[in-house]
């Protein structure tokens, strides 16, 4: 059974990766990744978190929390890395075709996907085939 806290937490770092890639969060990436949470996310979960709010927006709230403290996309990458190697073939496969359709609109919400966000991209869909 997937854990949707930690599968949403994983989501938020990867949300994090693709708009620091670059070196700069745009306020554009930050909106694109609050849509998808709110437009897409909440309304197809059904899980709650141990406060009663929809499990998805953990998402919103890791994101957050890397920005907050400047966490590097290294950092974030390799504990997103980690977490793929051993789940992603546990995974429906919806779960992590929702990853990357996540990962691209953020990589693309600010002046389409630079050739850094892409070489992100091909390595997402590397540990996601695994």
């Amino acid at each position: 059974m997937k854990n949707y806290q930690e599968y949403y937490r994983q989501m938020g770092n990867l949300m994090y990766c693709m708009a620091a890639a670059d070196g700069k969060i745009a306020a554009k990436e930050w909106t694109e990744l609050r849509r998808i949470v709110r437009e897409e996310l909440v309304p197809a979960e059904t899980h709650k978190d141990d406060f009663g709010s929809d499990a998805a927006y953990a998402v919103e709230f890791q994101f957050d929390v890397l920005d907050g403290n400047d966490v590097s996309f290294e950092q974030a990458w390799e504990e997103l890395e980690e977490y793929l190697k051993h789940n992603a073939p546990l995974l429906p496969a919806k779960d992590n075709s929702r990853l990357y359709y996540a990962a691209e609109k953020v990589a693309a919400a600010f002046h389409g996907i630079s050739k850094t966000e892409n070489r992100v991209l091909s390595q997402l869909r590397k540990l996601l085939i695994k």
